[in-house]
């Protein structure tokens, strides 16, 4: 079951002011649908798994009817 977190939850754990990422939505480096959801207009809630993916700088997970898998930073 996926975990979600709202900014403030989303800021203590991985150490980051809130402004900052609100900034990373604003700058798109969180992405809709990837990173996090808008269940209202003013409410960001951030999807914790994809957050960690992206924290380790592996590739934005590409999801296939088989499930996500790892998308390839070249192409051959």
């Amino acid at each position: 079951m996926e975990e979600y977190l709202t900014t403030p939850e989303l800021s203590e754990r991985i150490k980051m002011a809130p402004g900052t990422i609100r900034n990373l939505v604003w700058k798109k480096a969180f992405k809709e649908g990837t990173h996090y959801i808008k269940p209202t207009p003013r409410k960001i809630l951030f999807i914790w798994g994809a957050v960690q993916t992206w924290l380790h700088g592996e590739a934005d997970p590409v999801y296939t009817p088989t499930g996500p898998q790892a998308k390839s930073l070249i192409s051959i």
